[in-house]
């Protein structure tokens, strides 16, 4: 994920750098563009005159066309005349001689016709080389594809950060300051010291220990009670110390909490872990 997050910023930047190159190539042409249109405007002739030099330029090329073709034609028929000297010439030979003659203009009618097959546009285009426009064009399409792989590979490696489940947040993410929730433990059982035992598990989870005393009536299974207002308190140290049952607290608990938020009263269960 990061090589790909990298390859786009290196697309990118390349695709800027590029740009930067060949801006002034763009820049130059426009500024050539405006010379001749203050030329035009400075002499208004000018046009007509090309159009001349133009026009002139067109026949001497037109003239030089024909006199080549002239002489093409010309070549061509010294090639035929010749073509049939050799073949009279070739009637008397033996074969073995025929043979060697005909060598030299295979191999040169070969090398003509390789000369003469039509190349692919993209090699024509290559060996000429693209304009300024061209230039300008690729820049801009190199730019735009290297920030949208820059854009994708960005999107690729933040949405991979997202991947799974979202952790669960943590007691203080939820509003729960574990050092200010005053927990009293209340023995449930005929064990001596257990409240003791529980009263360091809470102290282990960082709750501030309250009132560690007995209870008045006896309970088979563990729970947390609390005061009004506490019950996210509650639920955070029944989750700590691992007790399913949470409920409001009685007034027979409270007279025993001194004041506590919560109270976790300990019943036979706890005292046989």
């Amino acid at each position: 994920m990061d090589l790909v997050q990298q390859a786009g910023v290196y697309a990118g930047v390349g695709a800027f750098v590029g740009l930067l190159v060949f801006l002034p190539l763009y820049l130059s042409q426009a500024r050539d563009i405006h010379r001749l249109r203050v030329w035009a405007d400075r002499d208004p002739d000018a046009a007509d005159e090309a159009e001349r030099v133009a026009v002139a330029s067109a026949r001497v090329a037109q003239q030089a066309a024909v006199a080549r073709a002239t002489g093409e034609a010309q070549a061509v028929r010294e090639e035929v005349k010749a073509a049939a000297r050799d073949a009279e010439a070739m009637a008397v030979r033996t074969p073995a001689e025929r043979v060697t003659a005909d060598r030299p203009a295979a191999t040169r009618i070969t090398r003509e016709r390789a000369a003469l097959a039509a190349q692919p546009a993209w090699r024509r285009w290559l060996s000429r080389g693209p304009n300024a426009r061209q230039l300008v064009w690729i820049v801009a399409g190199v730019f735009v594809v290297g920030l949208g792989v820059a854009l994708v590979s960005l999107q690729i490696a933040g949405g991979g950060d997202n991947v799974g489940s979202a952790p669960e947040p943590t007691v203080e993410q939820r509003g729960v300051v574990k050092g200010d929730v005053e927990v009293a433990v209340l023995n449930g059982t005929a064990v001596a010291g257990l409240a003791a035992k529980v009263g360091d598990d809470v102290e282990t989870n960082g709750y501030a220990l309250g009132a560690v005393t007995n209870s008045e009536s006896p309970t088979e299974e563990t729970f947390v009670v609390f005061e009004r207002g506490h019950e996210e308190e509650a639920q955070s140290v029944a989750r700590d110390l691992g007790v399913d049952m949470v409920s409001p607290i009685d007034s027979e608990t409270s007279a025993l909490s001194d004041g506590a938020d919560v109270v976790v009263v300990a019943g036979e269960d706890r005292a046989q872990l």
